[in-house]
C-alpha cells in the first residue's frame, strides 16, 4: 500500500515543483473526460494521441465552451474506469494486478501489464519489483503514473518509499487543465528539498501548433533556498534558438530573490527605448529595482524603485536620472514618493509627491501612452487623518508642479480641518460642526512682485438637523450658521481689505414620499415606484465681492445638484439662496431579477430671489427658475446599460447640456461603448467660452477565438477635428499572444495644456508579446486599452 502511494505522490510533487502543474491558463469549463469526444479519435495523428490532444473537430459542443482563448482543441484526460476511481486515495484500498506476481525472500516481483490502483491514483508498468529490505521499488517498461489532472510517463523509475526519494528516467509530464507539458532525460530527488532535472524541456503550446519551447541542459530546484538554477538554457521558436543563457537563477516559490526581470523594449518618436530591470531582495520588509535604460538619441539613464514596509506604513519611492540629455543638453530627472500609513484604527497618513526636472519630461521621456503626456499638474501632497465614531480630522499640505502654460493653483501650506457628526437617529436632534483653517500661498504672490493675493482663511459651520423618516416618506429640517474670515498678506499693495469676512445662516427642509405599485409586463412581476421630492433652501445674503477666490468653483449643474446645500466647491463664497427644488423619480424593478431596469428622474429649481453671490467672472442669475434637469438609466440586463443626462431651458426651448452613453458587453466578450457630450456656451450653470460637442466610441471585438480587434475614436464636432484615434489587434493561440496598438491624439504644441489652440497630432505604436506560461515583453498595450476602452479586461 505504501509503495504505490509514495511512488505516485513523489512524482506528482516533482511535476508541481517544476511549475508544470500551476494553473497558468484559465480552467476548462467543459467536460475533459472521454465523454467530451464526438466520435472516434483513432484517425488522429499518433503524436496527438500520445499527448491526449483532441482538436475541435473531434470534440462535442459542450467540451468546446471552456477552451482557453485561441485554442483549437483541448487535452482530454483518459477515463478513470477502474473500481473506486472516484474515492479518496488515502482511504481507498490498494488493488494490484499483473500477468505474474512472485515473492522470493525480501523481493516481490510483478511482470507483464502491472496495474496498481488506489482511489483516483494509478500506476502502470511492464515490470515492478519491491525490495522489503531497503523499502525501494523499481519500475520499468513504459511507466505511467496518473492522478486527476496530471499524467507522468517514464521508462525507468527507482524510488525509496520510506523517504520519498528517487528518480524517473526518460520522463514526460502533462497537466491536462493548464496544457503545460515537459520532458526530461532524468528527474531525480536526492534529498527532501532538492530536485534535479537533466535534458529538460517545457512548453505550453499544443501538439498541433508547437511554436515555442524552453530547453535546459540541467535544472536544480532547491526548496531550502527557494531558488532554482538552470544551465544551458535556450528558448526555441519552431525549433530555432532565439535566446540562450548559460546560467539562469529563478524563484521556485513565493519568496523574493535577487535577479533580472523581463526587459522592456519600445519605440517612441522613432527612437529605440530599452530598459533592463534588476530586482534586489534586500530584506523581508524592503526591496528595490534598479533599471539601466538606453534611450536612442538621448543617452543612458538610470531608474530605481524602492519599496519599504513596516507595521505602520507602506512606502514606494521612484527615481529616474538622465545626465546631460544629448538632445536638450540638460540633466533630466524624476522623483516620486507614495506612502499609505495606518497607525491604528483611528489614525492614518498619506503622501503623494511627484516632481520632474522640466516641463517636457513626460512628453520626451515618459510612457508611450499619450494620455500621460497630457498631464498639466503633478500632485505634491501629504496628510494625516483621524477618524472616530463622531469626529474626523485632517492636516494636509498640498501644492502642484505645473508642467504646462496654465494657471498655477494655490498651495495649501497647511490646511487643518475638524468635523463632528452625531450618529443618525430617527426623531432625534443631530448636531454637526465643521472647522477648517488654511494658509494659501502662491509662487506668483504679491510679495514676489506677482498678482496673486495670499493669506489665511478660516471657515466654520455649526448646526443641527432633525430627521423624521417613515416607510412612506421623510422630512428632514436642518439649520446651520456659516462663517468665513480672511487675514490677507500684503493686501495694501493692491488696495483691498486685508481682513474681509462674511457670515450667513441657512435653513433647509428636505422631504419626499414613496409610492409603489405592482405591474405585470410580459408575464413577469414588476414593481414601479413614484418618488416625489421637495427641497427648500434659504441662505442669507452678504456682500462678498471683496473676498479672494483661493479654491472655489461653481458646481456642474445636474439632477443631483438640485438637492445640495451649496452651488460652490471650496469655501470662498457663502452662496445666498431662497429657492425650492422640485423633483420626481420613478423606478421600474424586475422582481425576479431584483434589478432596477429603468430609472427616470426630472426636476427643476424655482428661485424666489435673484442670486447675488458670484465668483469673479460668473454671470449673475436673473431667471426665476433653472433649466429642467433630467436623468435616465436603462439596464435591460447585466450586459447593457444606457444613460442620459439633460439640461433643458424651457424658456428658450433649447437644450443646454446633454450627456448620452451606451455600454454593451456580449457573451462572446465583445465590448462596445458610445457616448456624446454637448454643452452650450454661456449658460448660467458652469458657463463656457465655447460650445462643446464631442462624441466618442470604443470597441473590443473578437473575430474568432484567436483574433480580436480594438478601436476608439473621439471627435470634436465643434471644431471638426479628431481628438484621439486608436486602432489595434490581438492574436493569440494556446501558447503565445501578441497585441499591437496605434494611437494618435491631439497634443498641445505650445505647452499650454489646451487642445483648443496651438495643437498638433502625436502618435505612438505600442507592442506587447507574451509566451504563455513563460512571460513576455511590455505591458503598455494592456494599460492603454484599459484606459481607452471602458470595461476592457485582458485575457491574460
Amino acid at each position: 500500500m505504501s509503495v504505490f502511494r509514495l511512488a505516485t505522490l513523489f512524482f506528482i510533487a516533482t511535476a508541481c515543483s517544476a511549475g508544470l502543474a500551476q494553473n497558468t491558463l484559465p480552467e476548462n469549463c467543459g467536460d475533459t473526460s472521454n465523454t467530451a469526444l464526438s466520435g472516434d479519435i483513432s484517425d488522429l495523428p499518433a503524436y496527438y494521441q500520445h499527448w491526449h490532444w483532441v482538436p475541435n473537430s473531434h470534440l462535442s459542443k459542450s467540451a468546446r465552451c471552456g477552451l482557453t482563448p485561441g485554442c483549437q482543441g483541448r487535452f482530454i484526460e483518459p477515463a478513470r474506469d477502474w473500481e473506486g476511481a472516484g474515492s479518496d486515495p488515502l482511504r481507498a484500498p490498494l488493488n494490484v494486478s499483473a500477468d505474474t506476481i512472485e515473492s522470493l525472500g525480501s523481493k516481490a516481483t510483478m511482470t507483464g501489464d502491472v496495474q496498481l490502483r488506489k482511489g483516483d491514483l494509478s500506476l502502470d508498468a511492464g515490470y515492478a519489483q519491491y525490495n522489503r529490505s531497503n523499502s525501494t521499488v523499481l519500475l520499468r517498461d513504459n511507466v505511467i503514473l496518473r492522478q486527476p489532472g496530471i499524467l507522468l510517463r517514464g521508462q525507468f523509475a527507482q524510488i525509496d518509499t520510506n523517504r520519498g526519494l528517487g528518480e524517473l528516467q526518460q520522463a514526460e509530464i502533462l497537466s491536462f487543465q493548464t496544457g503545460a507539458r515537459g520532458t526530461a532525460e532524468r528527474i531525480g530527488r536526492p534529498d527532501y528539498s532538492r530536485f534535479e532535472m537533466e535534458g529538460a524541456s517545457y512548453t505550453q503550446c499544443t501538439p498541433d501548433n508547437e511554436t515555442w519551447s524552453l530547453h535546459a541542459d540541467s535544472i536544480v530546484l532547491d526548496y531550502d533556498t527557494g531558488r532554482g538554477v538552470a544551465r544551458g538554457t535556450s528558448i526555441r521558436v519552431y525549433d530555432v534558438p532565439v535566446f540562450y543563457s548559460p546560467y539562469l537563477n529563478f524563484p521556485v516559490d513565493e519568496r523574493r530573490a535577487t535577479g533580472f526581470l523581463f526587459p522592456s523594449i519600445g519605440l517612441a518618436s522613432n527612437s529605440l527605448d530599452i530598459s533592463t530591470p534588476y530586482y534586489l531582495n534586500l530584506a523581508p520588509n524592503y526591496d528595490a529595482i534598479i533599471a539601466p535604460r538606453f534611450i536612442e538619441n538621448r543617452g543612458e539613464a538610470l531608474e530605481a524603485e524602492l519599496r519599504y514596509l513596516n507595521s505602520f506604513s507602506e512606502w514606494a519611492i521612484n527615481t529616474s536620472y538622465l545626465p546631460d540629455d544629448d538632445k536638450e543638453n540638460i540633466n533630466r530627472w524624476l522623483l516620486g514618493i507614495n506612502e499609505e500609513g495606518f497607525i491604528n484604527d483611528s489614525w492614518s497618513t498619506e503622501i503623494d509627491y511627484t516632481k520632474v526636472s522640466d516641463d517636457d519630461y513626460f512628453s520626451d521621456l515618459g510612457l508611450a501612452n499619450l494620455s500621460v503626456k497630457r498631464s498639466t499638474h503633478l500632485n505634491q501632497q501629504a496628510a494625516v487623518n483621524y477618524s472616530s465614531d463622531y469626529w474626523t480630522a485632517r492636516v494636509e499640505v498640498q501644492q502642484y508642479q505645473t508642467i504646462a502654460d496654465v494657471d498655477d493653483p494655490y498651495q495649501k501650506m497647511p490646511q487643518l480641518s475638524l468635523n463632528y457628526q452625531s450618529p443618525a437617529k430617527n426623531f432625534q436632534l443631530e448636531p454637526n460642526m465643521e472647522i477648517e483653517y488654511t494658509y494659501f500661498d502662491h509662487r506668483d504672490n504679491l510679495s514676489r512682485g506677482g498678482t496673486n493675493v495670499t493669506g489665511q482663511r478660516i471657515y466654520a459651520t455649526a448646526g443641527a438637523s432633525f430627521p423624521m423618516r417613515w416607510r412612506w416618506g421623510f422630512v428632514e429640517p436642518a439649520m446651520k450658521s456659516r462663517v468665513v474670515s480672511y487675514e490677507l498678506k500684503d493686501a495694501d499693495l493692491v488696495g483691498i481689505d486685508d481682513n474681509p469676512n462674511a457670515s450667513s445662516g441657512q435653513l433647509t427642509v428636505d422631504s419626499g414620499l414613496y409610492f409603489e405599485r405592482g405591474l405585470t409586463i410580459n408575464e413577469q412581476d414588476w414593481t414601479q415606484t413614484l418618488e416625489p421630492r421637495l427641497f427648500y433652501r434659504y441662505s442669507e445674503y452678504e456682500e462678498q465681492s471683496n473676498q479672494p477666490d483661493f479654491d472655489s468653483a461653481a458646481l456642474t449643474f445636474t439632477y443631483q445638484q438640485l438637492f445640495r446645500d451649496t452651488r460652490f466647491t471650496g469655501h470662498d463664497r457663502l452662496d445666498d439662496a431662497n429657492q425650492v427644488a422640485i423633483g420626481v423619480s420613478s423606478r421600474f424593478i424586475n422582481n425576479a431579477a431584483g434589478r432596477e431596469v429603468l430609472t427616470a428622474s426630472i426636476g427643476q429649481l424655482h428661485y424666489f430671489d435673484d442670486g447675488q453671490v458670484q465668483l469673479p467672472g460668473d454671470e449673475v442669475r436673473k431667471s426665476s427658475s433653472s433649466d429642467f434637469a433630467g436623468q435616465f438609466r436603462l439596464l435591460p440586463d447585466d450586459n447593457r446599460w444606457f444613460s442620459v443626462d439633460l439640461l433643458y431651458d424651457a424658456r428658450q426651448g433649447v437644450l443646454n447640456q446633454s450627456n448620452l452613453g451606451y455600454h454593451q458587453r456580449s457573451d462572446n466578450g465583445a465590448l462596445f461603448n458610445i457616448g456624446y457630450t454637448f454643452r452650450r456656451e454661456g449658460n448660467e450653470f458652469g458657463g463656457l467660452e465655447n460650445n462643446i460637442k464631442q462624441g466618442d466610441a470604443s470597441l473590443s471585438l473578437p473575430i474568432n477565438s484567436q483574433w480580436k480587434l480594438f478601436a476608439k475614436t473621439q471627435y470634436d464636432f465643434e471644431n471638426n477635428r479628431p481628438v484621439e484615434n486608436l486602432i489595434g489587434a490581438e492574436y493569440q493561440n494556446c501558447c503565445w499572444l501578441s497585441r499591437v496598438v496605434y494611437q494618435r491624439a491631439l497634443e498641445p504644441d505650445d505647452n499650454s495644456g489646451s487642445n483648443t489652440n496651438g495643437t498638433d497630432n502625436n502618435s505612438a505604436v505600442l507592442i506587447e508579446f507574451q509566451l504563455k506560461g513563460l512571460g513576455g515583453l511590455g505591458t503598455a498595450v494592456t494599460s492603454v486599452l484599459k484606459e481607452s476602452i471602458f470595461g476592457y479586461l485582458s485575457d491574460e
